[in-house]
């Protein structure tokens, strides 16, 4: 996959979906891919917040492999100014040994990837292909039920060929997955909120485009409702905010985080959980 990633907020999602898909920026093709938003803060190497974020980030790896039903950990390290509030989740099919070596990356990572002239930024989400990490002055996201604090948009850098009727078809296509997938999550599995999806293609009925991969998945202690109706949101913004022909993307947020990809094999490594076949449709 060679992504493009942006932090959108909540409400500029809604006021500039149209342009979103037009200008997410181009980003190495390296994990992580981050977001960093020096807004709410900056600090520096060697102070008390550093220390504060590395030990949290090392609390968060130990504690999401030491919940194998959940792969998930938050907690808070410090008091103000130097607060640090966290989140760690693994995608649900990792082994324990895979989200431990997905928390040892962050806690690599956080502290490098965002710095800058004036300083690291105290808001940072880090995006991996099995975890995800979210790390701030503010506690507000572990409160949420929501993305309302920041969504990584990330998007493949290779697009379907084909006319429009091409196009429209591969559109449906992943609509039906994904929207498959997400009610899998909530409703099969709602103990851990996490699904993997496949639909397997026909090259008569879909030229241009067989196999669609997918993942649905909220942090666990997100109540199952509250969890469809983040995936949900997201899925309603899908082709507002991605381009209508890309082959793979991903919304990841703090409490649910989506992805389609069109390829040769899955992105997943877990049992297959949602199957849909193109000449069943």
């Amino acid at each position: 996959m060679q992504p493009r990633c942006t932090l959108i907020h909540a409400v500029a999602v809604v006021a500039a979906a149209a342009a979103a898909a037009l200008l997410l920026p181009p980003l190495a093709a390296g994990q992580p891919w981050p977001t960093c938003d020096t807004s709410a803060g900056t600090y520096k190497a060697g102070s008390a917040y550093e220390s504060n974020l590395r030990d949290l980030a090392a609390a968060l790896r130990a504690g999401a492999a030491a919940s194998p039903s959940a792969l998930f950990a938050t907690g808070n390290r410090g008091g103000a100014p130097d607060a640090v509030y966290g989140l760690l989740l693994c995608r649900g099919d990792l082994s324990v040994s895979d989200c431990f070596d997905c928390g040892t990356r962050v806690l690599a990572d956080v502290g490098r990837v965002c710095g800058g002239r004036h300083g690291r930024a105290k808001d940072v989400a880090l995006v991996y292909n099995q975890c995800y990490a979210r790390f701030s002055n503010k506690g507000d996201f572990l409160a949420a039920t929501d993305n309302a604090g920041g969504e990584t948009l990330l998007i493949s850098g290779t697009n379907i060929t084909g006319g429009a009727g091409v196009v429209a078809a591969y559109d449906r296509a992943v609509t039906e997955l994904l929207a498959a997938t997400v009610r899998y999550a909530v409703e099969e599995n709602p103990a851990r909120l996490f699904a993997t999806g496949q639909r397997v293609g026909d090259d008569a009925r879909d030229p241009g485009f067989r196999n669609i991969y997918s993942m649905a998945q909220c942090s666990p202690d997100l109540p199952p409702a509250s969890c469809r109706r983040c995936l949900d949101g997201v899925l309603a913004r899908w082709w507002q905010v991605f381009p209508l022909n890309g082959e793979g993307a991903r919304v990841a947020g703090a409490r649910c985080y989506l992805r389609s990809e069109l390829g040769v094999g899955p992105f997943y490594t877990g049992a297959l959980m949602v199957v849909l076949r193109a000449d069943k449709v």
